[in-house]
C-alpha cells in the first residue's frame, strides 16, 4: 500500500505543470542575472512565441539553494530567501540585507597591476570580480613574457563587520620565449599554412595576447571548426607550442535572408559557399542580393597564402537605380590582401564596364557605356570591441583608386579617395560617446567617368536630416546631381532608457563642393534623436533627423545595428 502511494505521488509530481518564476525584493541583483544563474532566459518582449522560464515543483529546493549561493558569491552573505507556491507559479522572496564590502587591498607586484584589480575599496565584495582580478594579473604577466610567474591571492571575510581584506601577490620569474611549433592538422589543410597564420614565431617573447590574436586569425578561416594552441609545456623559459587544427565536416554552406532599411527598402539575399574548395582553406562563393534600388550577383574566389596573405578574384553584375538614371555594371576584380589583426592592407585592379541608361537628364547623366580599369588600394584598422553594438575602440579606413585614359584600358584619367574613421568610448556602464568622420574627393583630369562614381550624401549612414542620396544640388527635375568632394562628420551619445531600450542623441554635419575641395561656407546640418531595442542579432534602430536651420527638412531612418 505504501509503495502504491509513493508511486502515485511520484507520478503526480512528474505530471505536474512547470511553475513560472517570480522574484521580489531583489534590488541590487537584477532579474536577468537571477534567471541566467539558473540556466534560464527570459524572452525579449518581442519574442511573443517563447514561453516564460519555468521549473518543476521538485526543483524548487535546488533553485532556492542556487539563488542563496549566487547571492553569497556576489557578497551578500546575510541574504535570506524563501519560496511561496501559487497556482502555476513560484515566488522567491528575497531579503538581501547588508553586503560585505572591500575594506583594504594590498598589492605586492614588481609589475604595475593596480588597474587589473577590478575591485576597489568600498565596493561590494564580488567573488567573480575577485577571480577576474587574479586572471587579469596573470594575463598581465603573460603579456609581459613571464610564463612561469607565481601568484598568490587571498580574501579574508569578516561577517561580523561585513568587511573583506584582499591580498594580491606575484613573482615574475625568468622571461619566456616561444619555442618550436608542432602542427597537427587534417589531410585537406596544410599545417605549414596554418602555422604561418600564428601571430608569433619561434624565439619571439612569450605573449598571451599573441596567442589570442592567433586564435582570432585561425577561426577567421571558415573551413576551420576547431583550434587548440597548447602552451602548457615548459622547457625552462622556453614554451614549445602544439597547434591542433580541425576542418569543418560540412564545408558547403547555404545562406538566405530578408531585411529592410530606410535607404534600400526591402531586401532579400542568398548565397552558396564552399569553405574549403579543393583544400587548404580556399573558398568559392556565389551570392545574390535584391533590394528596391539594387540588384547584384557575384562569384568570389579566395586563396589564402602563407604569412597572412590572401589572393582574391571576383566577377559580378550590378544594376542600380538612381534618381534620374540607372546603371548596369559588369566587373572583374583581382586583389591581394595582407592581414595582421587588427589591420589589413589591400591592393588590386578593377575592370568595370558600366552602362548609364534611362536618363532623364542627358547633360548631367548622359546615356553611355564606359570601360574603366582602376588600380585599387585600401588600408583598414579596426579595434572595436563588437561589430553590431560597439562601445569602445576605433576604426580607420582609406580607399584609393584611379585610372589613366587609354584607348584599350580606360575611358578616363581620374583619381578618387575616401578616408573615414570613428572613435568610441564608454565613460560609464551603458553610456557611449562616438564620433565619425568621412572625407572624399574625385578629380577627373581627362575623359569621362560614370555619374555613379560621384559622391552622394544623405541617409542613415550619412546626414540623417535627409533621405538616402537626397542632400545637395539638384537638377530641374529634382534629381540629386552628386558632387566631386565631401566632408561629413557625426557625433552620437548613446544611453540606457529602460530594460532593453537605448536612446541616442546625434548631430550630423556635411560639407560638399563642385570641385575637389568641399565648400566649407555652406554646411548642411542635421540633429536628432534615436531609439534602439537590443536583440540577439543587434539593436533595432530608428532615427529621426531634422535640419535645425530648416525645420521642414527632416527624415526618418530604420536599420539593424549601430552606424559605427
Amino acid at each position: 500500500m505504501r509503495l502504491m502511494i509513493l508511486m502515485c505521488a511520484m507520478a503526480l509530481a512528474l505530471s505536474a505543470a512547470p511553475l513560472t518564476l517570480q522574484f521580489t525584493g531583489n534590488e541590487k541583483i537584477s532579474e536577468a542575472e537571477l534567471f541566467t544563474v539558473l540556466g534560464l532566459r527570459k524572452p525579449y518582449k518581442i519574442e511573443v512565441w517563447e514561453d516564460e522560464p519555468a521549473i518543476d515543483e521538485v526543483a524548487v529546493p535546488q533553485t532556492l539553494s542556487a539563488l542563496v549561493s549566487f547571492y553569497r558569491a556576489k557578497g551578500f552573505y546575510h541574504t535570506r530567501i524563501t519560496s511561496e507556491m501559487h497556482e502555476g507559479s513560484v515566488v522567491f522572496k528575497i531579503i538581501e540585507n547588508d553586503p560585505i564590502t572591500v575594506k583594504t587591498i594590498q598589492i605586492n607586484s614588481p609589475i604595475t597591476v593596480d588597474s587589473d584589480v577590478v575591485l576597489q575599496p568600498d565596493d561590494i565584495f564580488d567573488q567573480e570580480k575577485f577571480s577576474e582580478s587574479k586572471s587579469l594579473i596573470r594575463k598581465r604577466y603573460g603579456e609581459a613574457g613571464y610564463c612561469n610567474a607565481q601568484f598568490n591571492a587571498k580574501a579574508w571575510v569578516d561577517i561580523e563587520t561585513n568587511e573583506a581584506h584582499l591580498l594580491f601577490e606575484a613573482s615574475p620569474g625568468e622571461p619566456c620565449t616561444f619555442g618550436p611549433v608542432a602542427v597537427e592538422s587534417t589531410p585537406n589543410i596544410d599545417g605549414k599554412l596554418t602555422a604561418s597564420m600564428l601571430r608569433f614565431e619561434e624565439g619571439d617573447p612569450y605573449s598571451v595576447e599573441a596567442i589570442k590574436q592567433s586564435y582570432e586569425a585561425l577561426y577567421a578561416q571558415e573551413a576551420i571548426s576547431r583550434v587548440m594552441i597548447n602552451d602548457n609545456e615548459r622547457n625552462g623559459s622556453i614554451v614549445p607550442i602544439t597547434l591542433v587544427v580541425e576542418e569543418t565536416e560540412q564545408p558547403i554552406r547555404f545562406t538566405a535572408g530578408l531585411g529592410y532599411s530606410s535607404d534600400q527598402g526591402f531586401s532579400a539575399q542568398t548565397g552558396l559557399k564552399h569553405r574549403n574548395f579543393f583544400g587548404n582553406l580556399k573558398t568559392l562563393s556565389l551570392d545574390a542580393r535584391y533590394t528596391q534600388l539594387t540588384q547584384e550577383a557575384a562569384a568570389t574566389f579566395a586563396l589564402p597564402l602563407k604569412n597572412r596573405g590572401i589572393l582574391g578574384a571576383e566577377i559580378g553584375y550590378k544594376n542600380e537605380i538612381f534618381d534620374g538614371y540607372k546603371t548596369e555594371s559588369t566587373y572583374e576584380k583581382v586583389t591581394a590582401r595582407y592581414q595582421d589583426l587588427p589591420s589589413s592592407v589591400m591592393a588590386g585592379v578593377l575592370f568595370d564596364r558600366i552602362k548609364t541608361y534611362d536618363s532623364n537628364d542627358p547633360l548631367n547623366f548622359p546615356d553611355n557605356t564606359l570601360f574603366i580599369t582602376s588600380p585599387l588600394g585600401e588600408i583598414n584598422v579596426d579595434t572595436r570591441d563588437k561589430l553590431l553594438e560597439p562601445t569602445k575602440g576605433f576604426w580607420l579606413n582609406a580607399k584609393l583608386t584611379g585610372s589613366l585614359l587609354s584607348p584599350v584600358f580606360s575611358d578616363a584619367t581620374y583619381f578618387k579617395s575616401l578616408l573615414s574613421g570613428a572613435y568610441l568610448l564608454s565613460p560609464s556602464e551603458g553610456h557611449t560617446l562616438g564620433i565619425k568622420a568621412r572625407w572624399g574627393t574625385l578629380r577627373v583630369y581627362d575623359g569621362d567617368v560614370p555619374a555613379s562614381y560621384r559622391f552622394y550624401a544623405g541617409g542613415m549612414n550619412s546626414n540623417r536630416a535627409y533621405t538616402y542620396r537626397d542632400l545637395g544640388p539638384k537638377n530641374s527635375d529634382g534629381d540629386p546631381l552628386g558632387f566631386p568632394s565631401l566632408l561629413e562628420g557625426s557625433f552620437e551619445y548613446r544611453f540606457p532608457v529602460y530594460g532593453e531600450f537605448r536612446g541616442v542623441l546625434f548631430s550630423d554635419l556635411t560639407f560638399i563642393g563642385d570641385d575637389y575641395i568641399p565648400d566649407y561656407n555652406a554646411p548642411y546640418w542635421g540633429v536628432g534623436i534615436g531609439l534602439r531595442y537590443v536583440t540577439p542579432i543587434g539593436p533595432i534602430a530608428i532615427d529621426v533627423g531634422v535640419d535645425p536651420e530648416e525645420i521642414g527638412q527632416y527624415a526618418i531612418h530604420f536599420r539593424i545595428g549601430e552606424l559605427f
